[in-house]
């Protein structure tokens, strides 16, 4: 494989930028590449530009599709933001729209189980399959000193009033200390549906109800899904033996010290797993 390669956040903004009506609200999304299509899917508090360096590798053989999920990047969310439910359906919908009935699809934080409860929907329609750290358990719970971030008074207060996510997102990822990375994110966390939209999903609204139609859907899934996990995880942690426990067919593959955003913090070595699993169907 040759060396990957890496854009700055002007660069990942030339790339193919569409945007598509869905359901009375707008997903903005980048599509770049030809071929079997491939849906990278970000989590919070991040957009599409999350996977700038794995884009310029992949579409040399994939058509890749990465979506701002609902209230992230420049996807509307209404003004109260939107739970795992809405954002499961509004990726079904961006695919239905797109014409796509069979793909590969890449899903990282909460990313993870809002693709793959969007692939539950038609499960024989994913032919390979990525969890980056994440979680798709139902009985998944927030580590304990999650839980000012959550509560009735202090969660509004943290990620809506103070927009913490944007503007301390340094604390988690290496890379958001650089002023073009981190101006990027917090310039995208600004509307208040967005920020609305962080705190729902910190609360795991709708999220149970998901997983467990995920756990059912699960025979249907690829039976080997790669599962890629940055280690010093502040939020996942040891996540990852879980997630194993629940897809043992699946192969782990441990980034040392890529933390929770290893797209950026470990971009080469991410791209480089996504290359050599996937596959473009024959």
């Amino acid at each position: 494989m040759n060396v990957p390669t890496r854009l700055s956040i002007q660069e990942y903004e030339a790339l193919g930028q569409r945007d598509v009506p869905i359901g009375g609200t707008r997903i903005h999304y980048v599509d770049e590449g030809e071929g079997f299509p491939l849906l990278l899917v970000h989590g919070s508090p991040t957009t599409s530009a999350l996977w700038r360096h794995q884009i310029p590798t992949l579409s040399r053989r994939f058509r890749v599709i990465a979506p701002d999920v609902l209230g992230f990047g420049k996807s509307v969310a209404p003004e109260d933001g939107v739970s795992f439910v809405e954002q499961a359906d509004a990726l079904r919908a961006l695919l239905e729209h797109l014409g796509i009935d069979r793909y590969s699809v890449v899903g990282h934080d909460w990313g993870g189980p809002i693709a793959s409860a969007c692939a539950a929907q038609r499960p024989e329609q994913v032919h390979q399959w990525v969890l980056i750290n994440t979680t798709i358990r139902p009985s998944y719970r927030p580590p304990w000193y999650w839980k000012p971030f959550t509560a009735p008074v202090t969660g509004p207060l943290l990620l809506i009033r103070a927009n913490l996510w944007g503007r301390n997102l340094s604390g988690m990822m290496k890379a958001a200390s650089a002023p073009e990375i981190g101006g990027h994110y917090l310039a995208a966390s600004q509307p208040l549906g967005n920020r609305r939209t962080f705190l729902r999903l910190e609360r795991l609204e709708g999220y149970q109800a998901l997983m467990q139609k995920v756990a059912a859907a699960l025979p249907a899934m690829p039976k080997a899904p790669l599962i890629i996990w940055g280690t010093h995880d502040a939020y996942f942690r040891n996540e990852h033996q879980d997630l194993k426990a629940l897809l043992p067919d699946g192969d782990l593959i441990m980034l040392e010290g890529g933390g929770h955003f290893p797209q950026e913090d470990a971009p080469d070595a991410v791209t480089r797993e996504l290359d050599a699993f996937l596959s473009p169907e024959t």
